[in-house]
């Protein structure tokens, strides 16, 4: 389901405490099963305050403008080319400014169908058909909370979603293909946590969680001038502990972090806008053009207008 406005935010709230126990929707359509729908929310607005809703696996994205979510302890922005996950049974927040307007395309993923999919993923192939279809076979698989950077194949499959042409089949198949893909991307974030160097798993997963907290911290304020106190601060880690930590587990220093970060948004301001490498570079945080350009061109081989 697409919607284009927000659900009424009390009736949402009983409904949601509630696990959809009376199977339904929004507008008096009847559910197929009890538990959270699918649900897309495709919608222009501005302040908007929809606070301390549990909600489904979510993923948290905007056409155009951005928004803040909070979620698991942390709120963090969502703009440009970043989406946001929460998990079955968390709750979040979800803000948009007055003087900012944005287009949501947050995913809800439904209850029902989630586990579907991640069960498919778990029971071995000659299992599968001793599974009741019409049994949910409760699989849950817990995603991190944090900002992803939204990829070519991302993009695609939201895009898809958003313009759906092909009815309820086309989107079903449209969803499988993205909870894969966040699958892959969460994995990602795994083998970051095997490096952190602690046998302890609930330490080493409070260490990933702080460090995770100081990616956000850089995506959301790359543009500044960031220094090491304010990434250990975020992360509640002495400076130098930091250091070796974020080291240790992305392979790069903090510095090489916000400097590939800030190529990442170069890349797309020169593809998708007619800014001048100027603005950009001033739009990044860079004093001046040439510095902008060297730091590019170290990156990729290219200099800014070459890239263009």
């Amino acid at each position: 389901m697409i919607y284009t406005q927000f659900p009424d935010l009390q009736w949402l709230r009983q409904q949601a405490e509630e696990g959809f126990s009376s199977q339904k929707a929004w507008g008096g359509h009847t559910l197929p099963v009890a538990g959270w729908p699918t649900v897309i929310l495709n919608v222009k607005a501005t302040n908007i305050c929809r606070d301390n809703i549990r909600g489904p696996l979510s993923v948290f994205t905007n056409v155009s403008g951005k928004s803040r979510v909070t979620c698991g302890g942390k709120q963090v922005t969502v703009q440009g080319d970043y989406f946001f996950i929460s998990n079955h049974d968390q709750r979040y927040t979800l803000e948009i400014d007055k003087d900012t307007p944005a287009e949501t395309l947050n995913i809800h993923f439904g209850a029902y169908f989630a586990e579907q999919v991640f069960s498919t993923l778990k029971l071995h192939p000659e299992k599968i058909i001793d599974e009741c279809f019409f049994t949910a076979p409760h699989h849950r698989i817990e995603l991190y909370n944090k900002l992803y950077r939204r990829d070519n194949v991302f993009n695609r499959l939201a895009t898809e979603l958003k313009n759906n042409q092909g009815g309820k089949l086309y989107e079903e198949e449209k969803l499988y293909d993205l909870l894969i893909h966040l699958l892959r991307q969460n994995h990602e974030v795994d083998v970051i946590a095997h490096r952190i160097p602690v046998l302890k798993n609930s330490t080493k997963q409070e260490i990933l969680k702080r460090l995770l907290i100081a990616t956000d911290y850089i995506h959301s304020y790359y543009h500044q001038d960031i220094t090491l106190e304010e990434l250990a601060g975020v992360a509640c880690l002495s400076k130098f502990h930091f250091l070796r930590l974020f080291k240790i587990a992305f392979q790069k220093t903090p510095h090489q972090f916000i400097s590939e970060v800030k190529v990442q948004q170069a890349k797309t301001f020169l593809k998708r806008t007619g800014m001048e490498v100027s603005a950009i570079a001033k739009a990044l945080g860079f004093d001046n053009t040439s510095s902008f350009s060297r730091m590019f061109y170290h990156q990729t081989g290219l200099y800014p207008s070459q890239y263009r």
